[in-house]
């Protein structure tokens, strides 16, 4: 990730669907990423919409191409992401800010960031990947959210999104040169975890108490309910609520 064009559009569907068809038209190359002003049907986990104001935010996604890894340790992928944009958040709002399972940031109990990784195997080996960010700059109305918060919101002040995705950028190359050590990866992401302290969960349609044990490399959740004891969940399986 040495040197890293950025393909700026003012609005696409999304910008993970505009990489895809980048990478069909051979037209984006590994470290590239597509930067857009407004994306009219931006998708998080599971296909849940992401609503953005046009020009207020960073919506961004990163092609990159890695060495041979295998798909046991596809999560590592994942704590670099989230490290990454964590680190981001940090530089212009440090307090409060923290990870949630499986792919959002938060600042307080608000969520300020969602992150959306897709990955493709070949040969039974992870060949690349398309991460998408979605980062709450200047916006401050939340209309379809109650639970969304932006560094505007936080610092009473507005902050170029040129800044914030040079941040990003600075940040995933520190991250992703790590992708193999996953050990100092996870050991990171789990000092900077929610709800290893204690939180609620959605579990088979009950809210339930608990607390988060460990998010395992293979991206399931460990944790122990109060009422069932420890056991291992799947993002849709369980959900951690705020």
């Amino acid at each position: 990730m040495s040197t890293i064009k950025i393909i700026k559009v003012n609005a696409t569907r999304s910008t993970n669907d505009k990489v895809k068809m980048l990478i069909k038209s051979k037209k984006i190359i590994s470290g590239d990423i597509v930067s857009a002003k407004y994306q009219y049907k931006g998708r998080g986990q599971l296909s849940k919409r992401w609503y953005s104001s046009y020009g207020k935010n960073l919506l961004c996604s990163l092609y990159f191409v890695f060495p041979k890894i295998s798909p046991d340790l596809v999560y590592s992928i994942n704590f670099a992401v989230c490290l990454s944009v964590l680190k981001t958040i940090r530089k212009f709002v440090p307090d409060q800010t923290i990870i949630k399972w499986p792919n959002d940031i938060l600042s307080g109990d608000k969520k300020i960031s969602g992150i959306l990784i897709e990955n493709t195997l070949r040969s039974n080996k992870i060949h690349s990947s398309i991460i998408g960010t979605g980062i709450n700059i200047n916006q401050i109305l939340f209309k379809n959210s109650l639970n969304a918060i932006s560094l505007k919101k936080l610092s009473n002040h507005e902050f170029s999104v040129k800044v914030v995705l040079a941040e990003l950028i600075n940040n995933y190359k520190f991250y992703l040169s790590k992708i193999n050590n996953v050990d100092e990866l996870s050991e990171d992401y789990h000092k900077n975890l929610y709800g290893l302290n204690g939180c609620d969960f959605i579990l088979r349609g009950k809210k339930v108490k608990g607390k988060v044990i460990k998010v395992l490399n293979n991206g399931q959740i460990k944790v122990h309910i109060e009422s069932l004891g420890i056991a291992n969940y799947s993002y849709g399986d369980i959900k951690i609520i705020i």
